[in-house]
């Protein structure tokens, strides 16, 4: 396997059109047989590029958005902030929580610890805002995903009946309620 140099950063303006293809790479290489084909088809970068400019442009703290490049090309992104309230309450909690929105890696670099970093940045950044427990959503048939957040020590919840672009689609919460404990799992060595 080559050796990259990565580097991971905070976004900047000119990222959208890079965020808005590594998702919809990533989303056609995990979600085939998960959203309808036509859905994954019909994905268009110049409007995720838009929205993704919208977000750049709105990013508020607590909210941090990182990305990982390796010789000015981005290969992947963490986007976080304070957890929606139907988040907090599908992993049983009452106080705030802070939330992954997305996680994507390009799916030619997966593999080579870009989630795990990116994920460990981005949860640093909520550490220092004051949360104290982080919570996500991933597809239930998004084995792949599924099987970092396991590795990485996440708690999985029951199934949440979603709709996800336009298609019905079931979303599992996973939840690590020590943060500080989840960026040593990160930090260390995979194994």
């Amino acid at each position: 396997m080559a050796e990259y140099n990565v580097t991971i950063r905070p976004v900047e303006p000119g990222d959208a059109l890079g965020l808005a293809r590594i998702q919809i790479d990533t989303w056609r290489d995990a979600y085939v047989g998960m959203l309808p084909d036509d859905t994954l088809l019909d994905l268009d970068d110049m409007r995720a590029a838009v929205r993704w400019t919208r977000v750049v442009g709105g990013l508020r703290a607590p909210e941090a958005l990182a990305v990982a490049e390796i010789e000015g090309r981005l290969v992947g992104f963490c986007h976080g902030g304070a957890g929606r309230r139907a988040v907090a309450e599908a992993v049983d909690r009452l106080e705030p929580v802070a939330e992954v929105y997305a996680l994507y890696v390009d799916p030619s670099f997966q593999g080579m610890g870009i989630g795990r970093a990116l994920l460990a940045d981005v949860t640093r950044r909520l550490i220092a805002h004051g949360f104290e427990s982080l919570a996500l959503l991933t597809l239930a048939d998004n084995r792949h995903g599924r099987r970092f957040y396991d590795r990485i020590g996440g708690a999985v919840g029951e199934a949440i009946p979603s709709v996800v672009v336009g298609s019905p689609a079931d979303q599992v919460p996973y939840f690590w309620p020590d943060m500080e404990r989840l960026v040593q799992r990160l930090d260390a060595p995979a194994a």
